[in-house]
């Protein structure tokens, strides 16, 4: 029996869509992007130039590098998941996928960050304190909201980062961090640290902050998405805060939990002083190993 790519969406959407982590978004990507165009199609008729004139039409559309990556990325997931429930043999198509320039590179200053955070207490405590947390962190939205009460160590004034996108660490907390998430181990008595007014848990940023950021007008004018204020902003300026005041890019790399060093030195740019630094203790050396040879004479 042949099947189609529908009859693999409908299993799709059946077996794994409910799990996923954007069901809404991945309904949205078939029925607008791939099922016009290849819902009818056998799987077995499916080759790379198939893919190929996808990903051109997504373009043509002028869709971001992203979201034609999430369009692709879809399509792939349908003939791998056709294959492991051995609906289609293969072979599955070559997927080109587009390279995406997604470095944010923004970071508030000391004024803007004063005014957001003044902006968010006027409308949400919670967000506020949440907000102030990811500054004094750099944490990930998602690991600031997996976190619970037993990842907290007031003793040793740390927090154990578990279920992240890179390694599992512990980092240490600063006095303000340390006094938000006392507040709220003794407000919240559910699982996780941070939680709606109903008690539940905090799944992404939503109006409170977007309304605020937009209220001191942080994104006014600006047109590159890389450039725009999130939440995700928050994370950024730690870092650069960070470099600025002279941490070594090392020591910023594990706050952040960065896999790769490489993934922290955006933010080099930021602290072209320290090279400066850096020569100035090997001339400091030479003095001293000339001076030390003269004596010698």
């Amino acid at each position: 029996m042949s099947h189609t790519l529908e009859n693999v969406w409908e299993l799709y959407k059946e077996l794994k869509l409910p799990s996923s982590r954007s069901p809404k978004a991945s309904t949205s990507v078939w029925e607008l992007h791939i099922s016009p165009y290849l819902a009818d199609r056998e799987l077995s008729s499916i080759k790379t130039i198939d893919v190929l004139k996808l990903r051109a039409k997504a373009e043509a559309k002028q869709l971001s590098p992203q979201s034609v990556r999430h369009i692709l990325a879809l399509l792939r997931r349908l003939l791998n998941r056709a294959v492991e429930w051995e609906l289609y043999s293969g072979p599955i198509p070559i997927f080109d996928m587009p390279k995406v320039q997604n470095d944010r590179t923004r970071f508030l200053s000391l004024e803007e960050a004063a005014h957001l955070l003044a902006e968010l207490q006027k409308h949400s405590d919670l967000w506020h304190d949440i907000s102030l947390f990811a500054l004094s962190t750099g944490l990930r939205s998602g690991e600031i909201f997996n976190l619970r009460s037993e990842h907290i160590n007031v003793s040793a004034q740390t927090a154990a980062i578990v279920d992240t996108k890179s390694d599992n660490r512990t980092i240490p907390l600063n006095d303000i961090a340390l006094s938000i998430a006392q507040a709220y181990l003794t407000r919240n008595t559910g699982q996780y640290l941070f939680t709606t007014i109903y008690g539940n848990k905090i799944q992404f940023a939503g109006k409170v902050y977007r309304n605020a950021v937009k209220r001191c007008g942080l994104n006014s004018g600006v047109r590159d998405r890389r450039q725009r204020v999130v939440f995700h902003t928050l994370r950024h300026t730690f870092a650069s805060w960070l470099v600025q005041a002279g941490t070594p890019l090392a020591v910023v790399s594990r706050l952040l939990g960065h896999s790769d060093i490489k993934m922290t030195m955006r933010y080099a740019h930021l602290a072209p002083q320290q090279g400066r630094e850096a020569v100035t203790y090997i001339d400091n050396y030479i003095q001293m190993f000339q001076g030390s040879t003269v004596e010698a004479k």
